[in-house]
C-alpha cells in the first residue's frame, strides 16, 4: 500500500463511465517533481544586468520550445547562460534543470502493472530530452528498470518527440489517430486543469490528481486494480 503522506480525503472522485484506455500525465502523476524548486535554482543563476521578470519569461518561454524540439538541447543550455551570470558552468545548468525530479515510488510500478493487465495504458508528457535521460538514468540505477515505456506502458508519446505538448489539441489528436483509441472509452488523469478541459472537449473522460493525492490511492479507491 502506499504510504500515509499523500491522501484522497479531500478528493471529489469523478464519476467515471466504462473504459479501456487510461492515459496518464508523467509529472506529477507517475513521477513526482518539484518544478518551483529547479526554478528557484536556474534563477539564481541571473546575470545582474538581466531583469528578473525577463529573465524568468525566457526561461519558460526556452523550456516549451525544448518540449516540443524547436531549439535543441544545446541551444536550451546556452540560452540560459547567455542571460546568467558568467561564472556559470553548463553542467550545473543541467543539474538545476534536472533537479525538479524526484523519482517513482515503488508501489506505482505495482499499480501500473495491475492496471495493464486490465486496460490500455498510454503516457502524454510535457518533457524534453535532458529529463528523460535523467529518467532513464535514475530508474536503472535505483530500481533496476531498463525498459521503463514497454513494461508499464502500450504507447508513451512525449512532447519533444512528437513535437507538441498540450494543451495543444494537435498533442491529443496524435495520441487518438496514432494509437487508434476512441477518446470516450479513455480516462485522462493530469495535475494541470487547463490540459483535463482541452481533454474533455475532444470528448476524453478526465480526472484532476493533484501533487497532493496518491493516484495509486485514488485509482485503487475507484475499483480499477
Amino acid at each position: 500500500m502506499p504510504p500515509p503522506c499523500k491522501t484522497t480525503n479531500h478528493l471529489s472522485l469523478p464519476e467515471v463511465k466504462p473504459i479501456s484506455n487510461i492515459l496518464f500525465d508523467f509529472g506529477n502523476v507517475i513521477i513526482d517533481i518539484d518544478s518551483a524548486a529547479a526554478f528557484d535554482r536556474i534563477a539564481a543563476f541571473r546575470s545582474p544586468h538581466v531583469d528578473e521578470e525577463l529573465y524568468s519569461q525566457q526561461i519558460i518561454y526556452m523550456a516549451e520550445k525544448l518540449e516540443v524540439d524547436d531549439i535543441s538541447t544545446d541551444d536550451f543550455i546556452d540560452g540560459i547562460l547567455r542571460i546568467s551570470s558568467p561564472n556559470i558552468a553548463r553542467q550545473e545548468v543541467i543539474d538545476a534543470w534536472n533537479s525538479m525530479l524526484i523519482g517513482i515510488p515503488k508501489y506505482r510500478f505495482g499499480m501500473l502493472e495491475s492496471l495493464k493487465q486490465n486496460f490500455n495504458l498510454l503516457m502524454l508528457s510535457n518533457t524534453n530530452q535532458l529529463h528523460i535521460a535523467w529518467v532513464h538514468a535514475h530508474l536503472e540505477s535505483i530500481h533496476g528498470i531498463h525498459d521503463f515505456e514497454s513494461r508499464f506502458f502500450h504507447d508513451v508519446y512525449y512532447s519533444h518527440k512528437i513535437k507538441a505538448r498540450k494543451p495543444d489539441p494537435k498533442a491529443f489528436r496524435h495520441v487518438i489517430e496514432t494509437s487508434f483509441i476512441t477518446p470516450e472509452k479513455t480516462l485522462f488523469i493530469d495535475d494541470i486543469q487547463e490540459y483535463l478541459d482541452t481533454a474533455a472537449s475532444m470528448g476524453f473522460q478526465t480526472m484532476l490528481s493533484p501533487p497532493e493525492d496518491e493516484i495509486a490511492e485514488t485509482l485503487k479507491i475507484l475499483g480499477y486494480y
